[in-house]
């Protein structure tokens, strides 16, 4: 499901045209279309009036959506100028909010390259189903010796 704003809209299109893509545009459509099974949610700060932080708690708030890969995007066409430390603050609000991930297009560049890059990223969150935590449990259960010393007196 792609909650974005509407100048994202074909970019997301040649990005992942090989998913099934439902678009919503407002904050109350896309609580009506949890309803269906979606494997992936796509959220644009400036969704709905910038009414992305609401609804990313809402949906986190659903029971079939509680663990879901969501993935928060900021913009670039229409975006207004932040700071490296505004856009740095919304990565860490997203994913204390337990988004699964947050891109700012900025960084990844509208053609075929950084449209790939961005598929990447989609198609790892999927195919974990956003279970990040799995690969620090699977590390965690490997144990590593740790040879302990006396300092020398």
């Amino acid at each position: 499901m792609l909650a974005i704003t509407p100048d994202l809209a074909a970019r997301f299109e040649v990005i992942l045209g090989r998913h099934r893509l439902t678009y919503v545009r407002s904050s109350e459509e896309a609580m009506r279309a949890l309803e269906g099974r979606y494997g992936l949610v796509i959220l644009s700060v400036d969704f709905d009036e910038s009414q992305m932080f609401s609804l990313l708690g809402d949906i986190r708030l659903h029971s079939a959506y509680r663990k879901v890969p969501i993935l928060c995007v900021l913009g670039t066409s229409t975006r207004r100028p932040m700071s490296d430390v505004t856009v740095e603050g919304l990565d860490h609000a997203v994913k204390a909010m337990r988004a699964n991930g947050f891109l700012d297009l900025q960084h990844f560049p509208d053609d075929e390259s950084g449209n790939a890059r961005i598929a990447r990223i989609v198609d790892f969150l999927i195919m974990i189903d956003g279970d990040l935590q799995h690969i620090a449990r699977s590390t965690a259960e490997v144990e590593v010796p740790v040879e302990r010393r006396r300092a020398a007196s």
